[in-house]
């Protein structure tokens, strides 16, 4: 790739952080940038595996002894439960689901976004916490103000690698240390089961420059 393609393919505006973190030097620019390709891929598939286990977490606590359907008799429809906001991102994942196909607890919990539940441990849902929610994170003496900051940030990480953003200013370390941390709250086992399969760390070390 010689500076014009880079320019065409990737635009100037993208390929730029690169080129400064290489003072200038397009070869090692394009090395950075083919290698944060890679770390970008690893990281998605730890949140991938991260985002999956808490939110069945969650709903394994939320929805103890709750049908798979109708909708609006499970937690995902309760305003006991939930925040106006929250039903209103739960029906916009209702709306999204392909046609045809039962509206189920679980398709329900695998569409609405990751922002969804991060903001369950939100200041607004503290007596949900004190009552239902602290019980899905048994293996740690966790207030809910341990998940609030750490979910909003690696919300806010999450969608830079779904968009394909740079991650250059990121500490990607300290986000992974979270996913484990949180993980291990949930079943140390999953958190030695990601650690051992995460590619993070290693890439990280690798860094071209």
């Amino acid at each position: 790739m010689v500076p014009n393609q880079a320019q065409s393919w990737l635009s100037s505006a993208r390929f730029q952080p690169f080129l400064d973190e290489a003072a200038g030097d397009h070869e090692r620019a394009l090395e950075l940038y083919d290698w944060h390709a890679d770390l970008a891929a690893a990281c998605f598939g730890m949140v991938h595996h991260f985002e999956v286990l808490v939110r069945n977490a969650i709903d394994a606590v939320l929805g103890d002894g709750q049908p798979q359907d109708p909708i609006r008799d499970t937690w995902l429809m309760d305003f006991g439960i939930l925040q106006p906001d929250g039903v209103k991102q739960v029906i916009v994942a209702v709306e999204r689901l392909d046609r045809g196909k039962a509206v189920t607890r679980g398709r329900v919990v695998a569409g609405v976004s990751f922002g969804f539940w991060a903001g369950l441990f939100s200041k607004t849902y503290e007596e949900l916490w004190r009552h239902q929610l602290r019980h899905a994170f048994p293996h740690g003496s966790v207030v809910r103000r341990d998940l609030t900051q750490r979910m909003r940030l690696l919300q806010r990480f999450r969608n830079r690698i779904a968009h394909h953003d740079c991650l250059l200013k990121q500490d990607i370390a300290t986000r992974c240390d979270d996913m484990l941390l949180i993980a291990g709250w949930i079943d140390p086992h999953a958190e030695r089961w990601l650690a051992e399969r995460t590619r993070v760390p290693a890439l990280l070390d690798a860094r071209p420059i």
